[in-house]
């Protein structure tokens, strides 16, 4: 059970509320109040609780409609229903509404420590079994890890060999090579795989909204702030946490990472009370934090903190036999969408794939594939379908090879491979190629080509 649970009481009778207020509190829970039902859903909306607490007979919305209001939204928060007119019939129909237990009035203290108690750890049972299931479904273990070049099978013992640590991981790797693929493989593997996966970009937020999406923030720390909200430091507890790009964070926040790493604490934005959590940090840069430490831009000691375990992922261009495996990966994944589905690649357009040097890596492939299946009209993706830069560097490539070359040799060479890429079809080449059939037999003939 989570010791930061978040507890809403709802009732109309002051007296009450302020009891079980103190009685959860002392038992450790985070405690919020509310005098009625309409009250409630507002406060559930700004911040979900992991509890409600709720008196059925209240003014203007009833604890019965409340929890059939909760049912009609979706939301799976356990519901305890509370009243002074304890009958047999509420308490079943309340439960047959899905309420998680029934306490009458004047309360019992044991009893509402014991229900609290069990209906948390169901709440969090629950929790525990939908990331398993979740995960048994996205398969992230090393299916979603493809290839067997030497580069990503040193990844791949790497990953087996630090999940079942505690440790914390360091990925550095180019922009696309598959960081939070391999964070969450580690994260899948390891003794954490049934607590929560939460992923944090760095680089993607500016620091002040950074800082709150980290560690939270109280109500009214700062202008906005209307409700408190927990940060992805906190949702992670029992998890792994995912931190995207660290080398972009601001001194400040490096500092108060690395007190997170060392301390196992942290402290919401307008808080000054520390709140414990177990988290495991996975961090990824793409920049060599070895030399931003050098330059004096990171952080050392936080360097070695997060430098426990790196894992080098190798750039595409440096695995090019993974490109075959990786594109029929990506056709399996998009082309069963597409109907009639595509199935193939023909082999020139595959030429064209392994001689690209791919600057975006992994991420670059995929949406290559996936415009490639959307654009092409066959069930066989061809290299007309490629992307132009895959198409225009690759026969600048071949160019570059043999030296300079004039433009009429560039021409014929792309001609004659368009040609070759369709099996000589003059009406299909003339089309890709954007000119008449006439023009194109003339050109052949002008290169000594027989037609």
């Amino acid at each position: 059970m989570d010791v930061h649970s978040h507890v809403l009481v709802v009732d109309d009778d002051e007296d009450t509320r302020g009891l079980l207020s103190e009685i959860l509190a002392k038992e450790g829970y985070d405690v919020e109040t509310a005098s009625d039902g309409k009250t409630a859903l507002e406060r559930i909306t700004d911040r979900p609780p992991d509890l409600v607490m709720s008196d059925i007979h209240m003014p203007s919305l009833d604890g019965m409609s409340l929890l059939e209001e909760l049912r009609s939204r979706n939301q799976d928060v356990p519901v305890i229903l509370m009243t002074a007119f304890g009958s047999l019939k509420t308490a079943v129909d309340g439960l047959r509404s899905g309420a998680f237990d029934y306490l009458s009035k004047p309360f019992i203290v044991d009893d509402i420590r014991l229900v609290v108690r069990r209906a948390l750890e169901h709440k969090h049972l629950s929790r525990q079994n939908q990331a398993l299931k979740e995960q048994l479904r996205d398969r992230y273990r090393f299916d979603n890890l493809v290839g067997s070049s030497a580069g990503i099978v040193s990844v791949y013992k790497s990953i087996a060999r630090v999940a079942h640590t505690d440790s914390t991981v360091l990925l550095q790797g180019e922009s696309g090579t598959g960081k939070e693929l391999i964070a969450r493989a580690v994260h899948a593997n390891s003794a954490r795989s049934a607590g929560p996966f939460v992923a944090v970009d760095g680089g993607s937020l500016a620091e002040t909204l950074l800082e709150s999406e980290l560690f939270g923030h109280e109500r009214g720390s700062f202008t906005g702030a209307v409700a408190s909200k927990k940060g992805l430091l906190e949702k992670a507890h029992q998890g792994t946490c995912f931190l995207d790009e660290v080398a972009d964070l601001s001194p400040v926040l490096q500092g108060k990472l690395l007190r997170v790493i060392q301390e196992r604490e942290i402290r919401r934005v307008g808080s000054n009370a520390p709140m414990n959590i177990d988290v495991r940090i996975i961090a990824a840069s793409k920049k060599d934090l070895d030399q931003l430490v050098k330059a004096g831009t990171f952080r050392e000691d936080l360097y070695y903190r997060l430098n426990v375990v790196t894992i080098q992922i190798p750039p595409l261009r440096e695995r090019a036999e993974d490109i075959p495996l990786l594109t029929q990966y990506f056709i399996q994944m998009y082309g069963q969408k597409k109907s009639p589905p595509v199935t193939g690649i023909a082999p020139e357009a595959m030429s064209l794939l392994t001689r690209y040097w791919w600057p975006g890596n992994i991420r670059e492939l995929e949406h290559a594939i996936e415009r490639a299946i959307a654009l092409t009209p066959q069930s066989v993706i061809f290299p007309e379908d490629l992307p132009q830069s895959i198409q225009t560097a690759t026969v600048q490539a071949a160019a570059q090879a043999r030296g300079w070359v004039t433009l009429a040799e560039l021409e014929k060479d792309h001609i004659l491979r368009v040609l070759e890429a369709h099996n000589q079809d003059l009406g299909r080449a003339a089309a890709i190629l954007g000119i008449h059939r006439k023009t194109l037999l003339r050109k052949l003939r002008y290169f000594g080509y027989p037609c």
